[in-house]
């Protein structure tokens, strides 16, 4: 039978282990650690990536190029949960939906677009994400932003022959009969421990699935809102195929 010290031994134990998973950085091309949380531990789940999709046209001429960005109504935190949390709880842990709040609404250019997160989030940032895990009470974060079509964020991955402020959820129309889709976001994995909020590991969105059963609008440059309704299944699936590699950086310990 086990002794009475043997409880907190084990708390100290998963402690150790998640400090070791946040001390350093990945080097590049070096698998990063799991993030090591105990079983029944709880992980807020936080979205800042607006209800938006992204409208590219490139035309043969490049002045017949255009962008135009759509806001729907999609419930993008609720897409984000039903992403992760039935993963989260086969694992023995706790998905808690969070809103962002104020500060951290504002620091989004920063801690995302203007920031490179391959191996850190900004100090600014931290001390947001820490804040936020204290006062909710939850053991680490997985947070959901838009990334951008450049090297710091997209790495090798960026298309070169697509505008880099490119951001967020996008379709292109215009390289052939059927519309490209790209996930252009950042999914991060974000360990808090006594010493602060690290950045445990990050999935980065890249290409999507072609856009199936797409049929030309009478005038490309305003699709019907049924018709870009059809995209959000897409977007959703493609969300769970980033939320899953993510997760894959996660272990738990009985």
């Amino acid at each position: 039978m086990p002794g009475p010290n043997a409880a907190p031994r084990a708390a100290r134990a998963v402690l150790c282990l998640a400090a070791l998973a946040l001390g350093t950085a990945p080097a590049p091309g070096r698998t990063p650690e799991n993030l090591a949380l105990a079983a029944g531990a709880r992980v807020g789940v936080v979205n800042l990536l607006d209800p938006e999709v992204t409208h590219f046209h490139a035309a043969r001429q490049v002045q017949d190029s255009f962008l135009k960005t759509y806001t729907l109504d999609w419930p993008v935190a609720a897409m984000l949960m039903s992403a992760l949390s039935e993963h989260l709880r086969q694992q023995g842990l706790s998905a808690v939906a969070l809103e962002a709040g104020e500060d951290l609404h504002r620091a989004r250019e920063d801690c995302f677009l203007n920031a490179s997160l391959v191996k850190s989030v900004p100090k600014e940032c931290a001390r947001l994400y820490a804040q936020l895990a204290g006062e909710q009470h939850v053991d680490a974060l997985i947070v959901l932003g838009p990334g951008l079509n450049n090297g710091d964020h997209a790495g090798g991955a960026r298309h070169r022959d697509l505008p880099e402020y490119l951001r967020g959820w996008c379709f292109v129309t215009g390289a052939g009969e059927v519309p490209s889709l790209l996930n252009l976001s950042e999914l991060l994995l974000i360990g808090v421990s006594p010493k602060g909020a690290q950045l445990a590991a990050r999935q980065w969105g890249g290409d999507g699935h072609d856009w199936t059963g797409y049929r030309a609008p009478a005038d490309l440059k305003a699709i019907p809102a049924a018709q870009l309704e059809e995209l959000k299944p897409l977007y959703a699936a493609m969300l769970k195929e980033q939320a899953e590699a993510l997760l894959a950086h996660l272990t738990v310990v009985r």
